[in-house]
């Protein structure tokens, strides 16, 4: 992802306070990578890679978190995780050369496929964070994670 661009430090930034600001005290913590597998850890710098927002409740269990990404040219990856499920929200310019839709979600049930993404325009982060929230949380709400991406024209 990135297409060889930098990260967007300034838009992760963006997606961390907007997740505060949707989720108030469903965030537990925020913690940021500066490097390629070095651990997240508290905010020291301002050349973040990576953020890792730590969220209540999760799906199915207690707690999740949400990695996020972005980069220059307006890739982004909104990463899920928790006990026994992930999913990934992505935009990735470099698939317009493939079968492969820019803006997409790689469902839990196969995290490799790509399928079309219901966040179907180019948004800035806070736009993008408030989508992927809103299709995670009608996932919280039932406890289903095949509502995840079951939505339509987010955002």
């Amino acid at each position: 992802m990135g297409n060889g661009t930098p990260f967007d430090s300034e838009a992760i930034d963006e997606s961390v306070e907007q997740m505060r600001h949707q989720l108030d005290n469903g965030v537990v913590k925020s913690q940021f990578q500066y490097q390629k597998g070095q651990p997240f850890k508290q905010r020291d710098g301002d050349d973040i890679r990576a953020a890792r927002v730590t969220i209540t409740p999760g799906i199915h269990e207690r707690g999740a978190y949400f990695d996020i990404q972005w980069w220059e040219n307006g890739d982004y990856k909104y990463h899920y995780r928790e006990e026994g499920l992930e999913f990934r929200f992505g935009r990735e310019i470099a698939n317009e050369t493939t079968t492969k839709p820019v803006r997409h979600f790689h469902p839990p049930s196969d995290l490799d496929a790509h399928t079309q993404s219901c966040i179907e325009s180019e948004q800035p982060p806070t736009r993008v964070t408030i989508a992927v929230l809103k299709t995670w949380w009608i996932a919280v709400e039932s406890g289903d994670e095949s509502l995840v991406n079951a939505q339509n024209g987010l955002p």
